[in-house]
């Protein structure tokens, strides 16, 4: 038989991987992969006659992207969009990036040089001491 280090894809000789076979390549967890195909980032290719999941040999780089993107924050509905084609990975990042800076640039700095002044509740404010000339104020 195959070497017994490489994991057996679906008994049928398909080549397919079960969701635990997928989930033991990848180092994602099954209700994950389970969570991300119901939200169709990661639809099987197939089922058993027992309706298990299967999933074709494009599936690990799937994962990967879903999960690089997840990691970074973007939704499903985002995500969706880059796995349809309907847009790209840079476009996807480009505009999270535009959307983290729209939440934190209101509670920095703002390059002035000094702390907020805005008294808000917010990691990046609390931080700071109150008073003093060189305070700044967020506009959460």
């Amino acid at each position: 038989m195959g070497d017994p280090t490489v994991e057996p894809m679906y008994e049928d000789g398909t080549g397919l991987l079960t969701i635990g076979a997928l989930a033991r390549l990848t180092g994602v967890p099954v209700k994950t992969i389970r969570n991300w195909s119901d939200q169709d980032l990661l639809p099987p290719a197939a089922r058993t006659p027992a309706g298990y999941r299967l999933y074709g040999p494009d599936a690990p780089a799937r994962l990967e992207i879903v999960r690089s993107l997840r990691d970074l924050g973007i939704g499903f509905a985002a995500i969706r969009s880059v796995l349809h084609r309907e847009r790209t990975v840079a476009e996807t990042a480009a505009q999270w990036a535009d959307a983290l800076d729209a939440q934190i640039l209101p509670h920095s700095l703002n390059g002035m040089g000094g702390p907020p002044s805005c008294n808000c509740s917010a990691p990046c404010c609390a931080r700071w001491p109150r008073g003093g000339a060189q305070q700044r104020s967020c506009r959460p």
